[in-house]
């Protein structure tokens, strides 16, 4: 990630200085969007190629457009089509099954330029376009250009693992001249600034050894006690890195004025698997609600009528998380990690509606203590399938139980 380059921070630094002193002589939109994009793809140049940058922005450019047509007339066929589109470009590039399929077949002719584009901040490029297509459609976006919608395609704090931002919430800011308020924003992205880089510089490097490697601790432990010893460690890894990515990600934004949305909101002290989920990588978590749980819920409704809906449910949850784990790799663990929160959220949902719980029970202390202790076991045991493959996984497997 960028944000550990010095040399990109003079760029950024460069960047926020030239930016705020631009807002107070010229407030107009096009402008500001011009040096946004062009600091983003000078930033963005120390970790992607120019061929990248080119690629992406032509299918921006075929994105927006496709936007722009489904807000003047709504058409489910160029919905689907334009998703469709996206959505094989991204497979094409990211699994390599599907690239093989795609070499043999009449699509071959797409395979170099598509292939060459590095995967780099491709998932969250791809979450925005679907974002932009589907909304379009709802007829939700008001108010829309195309150095803006640029602009939010390749702002670079969000670029490679968000905070992922909705393009009406980007487009309000980017226009937004409260200088009061912009003020304060800019103080409190300093101190978020500060808040990741202690998580990020700080507490990640006293954890990461335990939480990449967990034959670092056989030697004084059995293989499933330092198994769950170094899981423990990869929570905390994962979680101040990725929260601490967050932060940087945030504060930045708050520097120049935008307020992106927040991404964590303490995870591991959620008292279930669903609050978990409202809690961790929100922002993802949003959209996988929005774009894949709710549509699932409705296409399983229309197939099965008769079904119960706590079946429809548990169908929706593995559907989602098992799309969830393809997103996040291209190896069978991911699966394995997405169904294993499938599979979690599915038991959640039985044990909600089927165990009768009083409402006294369930405010007591210590009742919230175990299940806040419970979700984050559950979790935990849940980092092995995301950080190690299959192969790894098998030997790991094999040690623990014989």
């Amino acid at each position: 990630m960028f944000f550990n380059d010095y040399i990109v921070f003079i760029y950024i630094a460069i960047f926020v200085i030239v930016y705020n002193l631009l807002k107070f002589f010229i407030r107009a939109r096009p402008v500001k969007n011009l040096v946004i994009i062009f600091a983003s793809l000078l930033v963005l140049l120390t970790v992607v190629n120019e061929h990248t940058l080119i690629v992406l922005s032509i299918l921006s450019l075929l994105v927006f457009l496709s936007g722009k047509l489904l807000q003047r007339k709504k058409s489910v066929m160029a919905l689907a089509s334009a998703l469709i589109f996206i959505i094989v470009l991204y497979c094409i590039r990211n699994y390599p099954f599907v690239q093989n399929i795609i070499s043999e077949s009449i699509f071959s002719f797409i395979d170099e330029p598509i292939l060459s584009v590095q995967k780099l901040g491709i998932s969250y490029i791809l979450f925005r376009y679907v974002h932009w297509l589907v909304e379009s459609y709802r007829n939700t976006i008001r108010r829309s250009d195309f150095l803006t919608f640029l602009s939010y395609i390749f702002f670079f704090p969000n670029f490679l693992a968000g905070p992922i931002d909705t393009y009406k919430n980007f487009h309000y800011w980017i226009g937004n001249t409260r200088f009061p308020y912009l003020r304060s924003l800019f103080f409190a992205g300093i101190s978020r600034i500060f808040i990741g880089g202690v998580k990020t510089l700080i507490i990640v490097p006293l954890v990461i050894d335990y939480a990449l490697d967990y034959t670092i601790l056989l030697p004084e432990f059995s293989p499933g006690i330092a198994l769950f010893l170094s899981l423990l460690a990869y929570s905390a890894y994962i979680y101040f890195d990725f929260s601490g990515y967050s932060d940087i990600a945030i504060g930045t934004a708050y520097l120049i004025g935008i307020k992106t949305p927040e991404n964590f909101n303490n995870p591991y002290f959620s008292s279930n698997l669903s609050v978990f989920w409202k809690r961790w990588h929100i922002t993802f978590s949003n959209f996988l609600f929005a774009y894949v749980f709710k549509p699932s819920l409705v296409m399983y409704n229309r197939l099965f009528p008769r079904f119960p809906r706590i079946i429809i449910t548990i169908s929706s949850y593995m559907t989602t998380f098992f799309i969830c784990g393809l997103w996040h790799g291209d190896t069978i663990n991911f699966v394995y990690w997405g169904l294993w929160h499938g599979l979690g959220l599915s038991i959640g949902k039985l044990w909600q509606l089927y165990i009768r719980v009083p409402d006294n029970i369930k405010q007591n202390y210590i009742y919230q203590s175990l299940s806040i202790l419970i979700t984050f076991i559950y979790v935990t045991i849940g980092w092995v399938f995301f950080h190690y493959p299959r192969q790894e996984l098998a030997l790991i497997f094999n040690n623990i139980l014989f």
